[in-house]
């Protein structure tokens, strides 16, 4: 019973979330939205509002780490189809694939919101949770992107993730509103989307 409560008060802090925002939620609405008997519930389980933020965060994206590990596990058996694109876009079909279910665009929403809080890290969440499917994806990234500066290539990865966020968020969007593309090719897209991003050269000033 308490883990039911657990369950539900994360599924509930994620619809609220994606709905109202991380500022717009409180803790009376997601213990009686939980079926909770009082706010007291959210403290014992959590300890706190942004403890159980950090627990929306990180129970789905446990199921898209290992997805991600698993796609990229094969596509390294095959070295011919390494590139660039097909790394990017097994890395980020889980998430998008996520979206085709409601709780999944939920999750989106939410991730766009949580990447512009200031009050989180969300290198420092992964981080918390595991990421080898990152570390995998950015060490071949790396040795295949040799003209682009270390230092920039660094920041242009972080980058990359936020913008992979709102390349999901907006295909949820699509997907509500009846106009979104096959997943397959709104994976594809997205990946080629990235691969622009982190490959784009530096335009220098005129002299």
């Amino acid at each position: 019973m308490m883990q039911d409560t657990k369950s539900a008060l994360v599924r509930a802090a994620e619809r609220l979330f994606a709905e109202k925002g991380l500022g717009g939620v409180s803790v009376k609405e997601i213990t009686q939205a939980a079926g909770a008997r009082n706010e007291s519930a959210l403290h014992y389980h959590f300890g706190g509002l942004d403890a159980l933020i950090k627990e929306v965060f990180a129970h789905r994206y446990r199921d898209i780490e290992r997805a991600r590990f698993a796609r990229l596990a094969e596509l390294s058996g095959d070295t011919k189809k390494m590139t660039i694109e097909s790394v990017l876009e097994a890395s980020i079909a889980p998430f998008m694939a996520a979206c085709l279910q409601e709780d999944g665009r939920l999750y989106a929403r939410f991730c766009v919101q949580l990447a512009t809080d200031p009050r989180f890290d969300l290198a420092d969440l992964i981080g918390d949770i595991g990421m080898p499917s990152m570390n995998m994806m950015r060490r071949f990234l790396v040795e295949s992107i040799r003209d682009i500066p270390s230092s920039i290539l660094a920041t242009r990865l972080r980058r990359a993730f936020l913008i992979s966020l709102m390349l999901a968020a907006d295909y949820a969007k699509q997907i509500e509103r009846g106009t979104a593309p096959s997943i397959e090719d709104a994976t594809r897209e997205a990946a080629v989307t990235l691969a622009g991003f982190l490959c784009a050269q530096e335009s220098k000033p005129n002299q």
